[in-house]
């Protein structure tokens, strides 16, 4: 039976009885919720000969690029818990999104900074489990040079983010799940290139 079964929807008549029960290491959620965020923000950049952009003449109305730091991601830290009714709490969190800006006069000299922001929600996080905000994603980034001093040698850039922000409260524990063993790999095919590509089969 275990050699029948394959991964996909269950034929109508009911999927097979599990075969055995195995023990899986996995991350378990608690509990999760998302909100789309606006945020603005304002930061400093140096332009002196040594410093983060030194290249170009910078004017107050330059667009300036901005992006998500390559190979970082939007992580968030527990400020505070409060405990609320039904075994759920309401958690305070800071919110830290890596920000790269680059210099509108040379793509190649970029400064990174870290936009920081708080956020309060009620979510079901046991003690012990912390909130995770790892699959948050950055939607939308819009900066621009809105002061300019010659004197300091610096220009002030302001920045508006929008963030998904996905709350998780994850814990990686032991579970107990009915299963049909293991998987067994299907033999590799080549198959002549279609496009657009068929959609997925499912394995009836």
């Amino acid at each position: 039976m275990a050699n029948q079964v394959c991964p996909g929807p269950c034929p109508p008549e009911g999927c097979p009885p599990p075969t055995q029960i195995d023990c899986i290491v996995v991350e378990k959620v608690y509990d999760s919720c998302f909100q789309v965020d606006d945020r603005t923000r304002m930061v400093t950049v140096t332009t002196d000969d040594g410093g983060q952009w030194p290249t170009g003449v910078f004017t107050v109305g330059q667009i300036v690029t901005c992006g998500l730091t390559v190979g970082a991601e939007i992580s968030c830290t527990e400020i505070s818990r409060v405990p609320a009714d039904d075994g759920f709490v309401t958690v305070t969190i800071m919110v830290s999104v890596p920000m790269t800006l680059t210099n509108p006069n040379d793509a190649t000299e970029t400064t990174d900074r870290v936009f920081n922001f708080t956020k309060t929600a009620t979510l079901c996080c046991p003690p012990g489990v912390e909130p995770d905000c790892s699959e948050s994603t950055l939607m939308v980034c819009n900066c621009v040079i809105t002061q300019v001093d010659d004197v300091d040698e610096t220009v002030e850039v302001t920045c508006d983010v929008q963030v998904c922000l996905v709350m998780r409260c994850i814990l990686t524990v032991q579970l107990l799940v009915p299963s049909y063993g293991f998987c067994v790999p299907a033999p590799c095919v080549t198959l002549p290139g279609i496009c657009p590509p068929s959609p997925p089969q499912q394995c009836n």
